[in-house]
């Protein structure tokens, strides 16, 4: 049984599911907002919050926000996150994507768009 169990597997492998994530906010961070399933859409956000806290809480010290986030994120998607996106979001206290569902109705799959709060 899998009582409290709340990892969304995705029918994938841990490092399958990390490199997933991986692609999933490079996209958001690169081009401002992905398209995906409503699922991935939700995880994917708490992921680019997650990464978004981790800068903020390195202060002005982009050197420690760098080494914070450059395992998850390549050198120029980190930059532009460091450098771009976190000076945005200095006075909000959380809530850094918008997440918008798309219906489809010719599809079984519901998509969601997910945006960086300007």
């Amino acid at each position: 049984m899998r009582h409290q169990k709340n990892v969304k597997k995705f029918k994938r492998t841990k490092e399958e599911r990390k490199k997933l994530w991986q692609d999933l906010v490079t996209a958001l961070i690169i081009n401002g907002k992905i398209i995906t399933f409503s699922t991935r859409a939700k995880w994917s956000a708490q992921k680019f919050e997650r990464l978004v806290t981790l800068c903020k809480r390195a202060g002005d010290n982009k050197k420690l926000a760098y080494s914070k986030v450059r395992p998850f994120l390549k050198e120029d998607v980190a930059r532009k996150l460091i450098e771009e996106i976190v000076p945005k979001m200095k006075e909000r206290q959380g809530g850094y994507t918008q997440i918008y569902k798309l219906h489809d109705y010719f599809t079984l799959h519901d998509k969601s768009i997910v945006m960086i709060t300007q």
